[in-house]
């Protein structure tokens, strides 16, 4: 019994653990605003993803500012009750050049 015991709040101080650790979103921003940050992703194999994240004056924005139709990536912090973005990195567009 208490073998057991001690498994369930070891399971439950590991869950806990991992929820408060940053996570990481990559996709295109498709909406923006001072409040929130609204990214999607589409993965080959995978339905479309979408993801609101909150913005705060603490979240870091890299140079450039965030643009619609751009590639970021967020740092973000999961909550129960939202995603509260930590870092937003904007990445360069992608090369159409071809070299030979």
């Amino acid at each position: 019994m208490k073998r057991r015991l001690f498994v369930c709040a070891c399971c439950a101080v590991l869950l806990s653990a991992q929820d408060a650790k940053p996570q990481f979103f990559a996709g295109v921003v498709i909406e923006y605003d001072a409040e929130h940050l609204k990214v999607s992703r589409n993965l080959v194999g995978h339905p479309a993803e979408t993801h609101v994240f909150a913005l705060d004056p603490k979240t870091k924005i890299s140079k450039g500012g965030i643009k619609l139709k751009s590639r970021v990536t967020v740092r973000y912090e999961h909550s129960p009750d939202r995603d509260l973005a930590l870092e937003i990195q904007v990445r360069p567009p992608k090369s159409t050049q071809k070299t030979t």
